[in-house]
Order: structure tokens, then C-alpha cells, then sequence
């Protein structure tokens, strides 16, 4: 009778578990659509278009030139996980985490998301498309409420019988800063979890630093690692080698576009139009985001990106700025752990992002990321 107690004790927690994260979708779109608006539609996105029979030509003829369009949209929940991650980085470099406002990053989460759904639904709704949001979304609402819900009680009080920041808590901001420098470049699936457990582990306490809050980050550390490597083995366990082309990225620009790519690490020219433009290969990612106003700077303009004529970014800035000519805002609020500071995105045309960009720079902008499909 009591292995059976314990079988139905098993099977009532996984259904729970599994109710929890169905749920946790459905009540985060559902906040996030009833918390915002739907953005206006972009104009201008056709202005100096390439002619059509070179652009069908270069479609049938590249491999891998065009990108569904919506990819713009549905790269942002990856990195705005990335941008979370570092924003806790540079909070727990000087206080505890038990301060990190982890309900505004969720509320954030499924508020951009939704307004991202809306501003790609003039496209076919393909579910299979958002199953990796969501998936994304549930696990970090799920992490972020846990951490909150751990640091403000067992973490408050071994704050307190310490007194001070010890020496694993500023070995655990220094891990926070390398796991979001790495999630800049890679997934997190492949970070090295046992490396950063055993380094923490390794931690010498400090003068005068108390045995609980050490112990205990020690082992409320070291369990979430390893939770995380196992997670990130089953990942790469089901998961298919990434194909390297889908690295890549195919830019059509106009301009001394030879010229200023020459010093473009990973960047190759593929075909010359002549005064049509010339198309170029890169890599995606935070290089390509940092190359863009590079090639700007070096008198470069866009055609295409991705084989298409409009592309998200977002911006940081201390003040909400109104869109350029050739841009249009899909979200804007203050950082939650910075609210001096504001985070926007925006969707702009390809053909004036060559304009949009200094624009925005010129009005007190910092450039954060291009979502390059």
C-alpha cells in the first residue's frame, strides 16, 4: 500500500507539472496581448527596390539567400533572454539577486512577444514556428519565478546571517557575466555548467565571511548547474547538428561594399551587380549587429537582408524616441533594472536603414541588436 501511495503521490506531481506548463504559455500571451497594442505597418519598404528579374534570378540561384520573413520577429524571444541574462549580470556585479526584478522580465517576455505575433500576422500563423518561443518562454518564466521565489526566502536569510557580499557571491557574478557573454555567441545548451560547478565549489571563503551564505550558494548554485547541464546534454542528446550554412547570412548592399568588408572577419563577396549592388556572406549573430554600422560609417546601403526589405533592431536610450523616416516602434519600455534607460524595438526598412541608423544614434541612441532571421 505504501509503494502505492508513493506511485499516485508521482503521477499527481507530473500531471501538476504538466498542467503548470501548459499553462504558463497560455497565461503569459494572455497577459501580454491584453497589456498591449497592435503596431502600425511599416511604409516604405518597397522604395528602390532591386528590378524584379535580377531579384527572381538571385532567389533561384543562391542557396540559402532567402529567409521567411517572420524569422525577424521570432529571433527576438532567444535574445531577449540573452539581453535578461545580461542585464542580471551587470545587477548581481554590485547587489544580491534576491533584488532582481525577475516578474518584470517575465511580464516584459510575453508582452514583446505577443506584440511581435501581431506585427507578423499579415503572414500564414504556423504553430510549428512558435512551439521553440514558447518552449523558450515557459522555461524561463518557470526559471525566473523559481529564482525569485528561492532568493527571497532561503536567499534573504543566509543575506542576512552573512551580512556582506562573500566571496561565492562575486564568483557567482562573475559566472553570470560569462554565461551571458557566451549566450552573445552561442546557445546555452552549450556552456560548460560542470566547469563553472566545479569552480564555485573550488571558492575560498573570505575574512569574515559567513559559512551559511557560502555553503549555501555553494549548493543552491551547484544544483542549478547541474540541473542545467542535464538539460543542456538531453538537448544536444534529441537535438541535429546545426547545418553551418545556417549561420550565415545573405546581405545584398549597395556602395563600396568590396572595400568595406575587406577587414570583415568571416565575410566573403558572393556575386558583383555593378551598380545594381553586390551580395556578401557573413555570419549572424551580435557581429553582424556590431558590423552594420561599420559598413554605414564606409558609405554602404542595404537592398536586402536575408532576401528580405525589412529587418527588427532594438535600441537602448534614455528617453522614448520617436521612429525615423523608414522605421516604425513595436515596443518601448523602461530596463527594469535600470528604468533611467529604455529598451525599444523597432521594425525598419532594409532600404533605409542607412538613414534609420544615424538617425537614432545621432538622437541618443545605442544600437543593441539587428534580429537577422
Amino acid at each position: 500500500m505504501t509503494l502505492l501511495r508513493w506511485l499516485k503521490r508521482i503521477v499527481k506531481t507530473i500531471l501538476w507539472l504538466v498542467v503548470i506548463v501548459v499553462l504558463v504559455p497560455i497565461a503569459g500571451l494572455a497577459y501580454g496581448f491584453l497589456t498591449t497594442s497592435s503596431p502600425e505597418p511599416l511604409a516604405g519598404t518597397g522604395d528602390s527596390a532591386p528590378p524584379k528579374a535580377l531579384a527572381d534570378k538571385v532567389r533561384a540561384e543562391i542557396a540559402g539567400y532567402q529567409r521567411p520573413e517572420t524569422s525577424t520577429f521570432l529571433a527576438y524571444p532567444e535574445w531577449a533572454t540573452v539581453h535578461a541574462a545580461r542585464d542580471y549580470a551587470g545587477f548581481v556585479a554590485k547587489d544580491q539577486p534576491s533584488g532582481f526584478p525577475y516578474w518584470s522580465y517575465i511580464g516584459q517576455f510575453w508582452q514583446d512577444y505577443a506584440t511581435i505575433l501581431r506585427a507578423s500576422s499579415a503572414k500564414k500563423f504556423d504553430y510549428t514556428d512558435q512551439q521553440m518561443p514558447m518552449v523558450m518562454g515557459t522555461g524561463y518564466t518557470l526559471g525566473y519565478a523559481l529564482q525569485w521565489a528561492y532568493e527571497n526566502t532561503v536567499g534573504r536569510i543566509t543575506e542576512a546571517t552573512a551580512g556582506k557580499r562573500t566571496a561565492t557571491d562575486i564568483y557567482q557574478a562573475k559566472a553570470a557575466a560569462d554565461y551571458a557573454g557566451f549566450l552573445g555567441q552561442s546557445s546555452w545548451y552549450q556552456f560548460h555548467y560542470a566547469e563553472k560547478r566545479a569552480e564555485l565549489f573550488a571558492v575560498q571563503p573570505s575574512p569574515g565571511d559567513g559559512a551559511v551564505r557560502s555553503g549555501e550558494r555553494k549548493l543552491a548554485f551547484g544544483f542549478a548547474d547541474t540541473v542545467k547541464q542535464g538539460s543542456a546534454w538531453l538537448v544536444g542528446e534529441l537535438g541535429t547538428p546545426s547545418d553551418p550554412a545556417s549561420l550565415d547570412i545573405h546581405v545584398w548592399a549597395k556602395g563600396p561594399v568590396g572595400e568595406a568588408t575587406r577587414e570583415e572577419a568571416d565575410t566573403l563577396l558572393e556575386r558583383d551587380f555593378a551598380a545594381d549592388g553586390t551580395i556578401f556572406i557573413t555570419r549572424r549573430g551580435q557581429p553582424f549587429t556590431d558590423m552594420i554600422p561599420r559598413l554605414i560609417d564606409k558609405g554602404v546601403s542595404f537592398v536586402e537582408i536575408g532576401g528580405n526589405d525589412q529587418i527588427m533592431i532594438t535600441i537602448l536610450s534614455a528617453a522614448e524616441l520617436a521612429p525615423p523616416e523608414g522605421a516604425r516602434a513595436l515596443f518601448s519600455q523602461p530596463i527594469p533594472v535600470d528604468p533611467a534607460n529604455r529598451r525599444s524595438g523597432l521594425i525598419v526598412a532594409v532600404r533605409k536603414l542607412h538613414l534609420v541608423l544615424p538617425a537614432l544614434l545621432k538622437a541618443g541612441a545605442r544600437l543593441e541588436h539587428v534580429y537577422d532571421y
